[in-house]
């Protein structure tokens, strides 16, 4: 039988705590020129998955304040 990790579900600041640990390991000096770029893109590809969650969240908020104004219309109508 396989022992599988169970992955965590993803949060945002699990994902940020992994990009300040990529850009410390760029910037200790101690990396061949490959695993630079590789942290580099895996930084860059995390940051983009991170923007791309506040984007939605954002959104989500948008919604949440029509939606609360909307009720606030209704029930000054009445």
């Amino acid at each position: 039988m396989s022992r599988r990790k169970r992955e965590e579900p993803w949060r945002y600041e699990a994902a940020i705590a992994e990009v300040e640990t990529l850009i410390a390991q760029i910037e200790s000096g101690e990396l061949d020129l490959a695993e630079v770029v590789e942290r580099f893109q895996q930084a860059a590809q995390t940051l983009k998955t991170c923007a791309d969650f506040l984007e939605q969240k954002r959104q989500q908020v948008e919604i949440i304040i029509e939606q609360l104004g909307q009720e606030e219309e209704d029930s000054q109508a009445f």
